[in-house]
């Protein structure tokens, strides 16, 4: 099935271009092609977050399913919680970046 995008595969240089990494990574393993890009997914405005699960809805609901999917939906949650956790910031990006480089 490939190799998973996870927290040991190198970060790209800011926290939008490491969404569009793993958005690109679920269209190659998934299928998941969805025309999504991090800017649309990031919340804008200091100490807003993005969470594991408001990704994944994004992403079924760009590919026209239910949110309810729960298979797909763990699927991709578990995707994003090894990259960036349970959910992610711009401030707790950029203080976690150096980390797994």
């Amino acid at each position: 099935m490939g190799c998973p995008v996870s927290r040991t595969r190198k970060r790209q240089p800011d926290l939008l271009r490491d969404l569009d990494y793993l958005l690109e990574n679920l269209c190659v393993e998934w299928g998941f092609c969805t025309h999504l890009t991090g800017k649309d997914l990031m919340p804008s405005g200091a100490g807003t977050s993005l969470t594991a699960s408001e990704f994944a809805r994004a992403v079924l609901r760009a590919e026209n399913m239910s949110s309810d999917e729960e298979n797909w939906a763990q699927r991709i949650e578990g995707r994003f919680v090894a990259r960036f956790g349970a959910s992610v910031s711009l401030e707790s990006y950029a203080q976690t970046s150096g980390e797994t480089d």
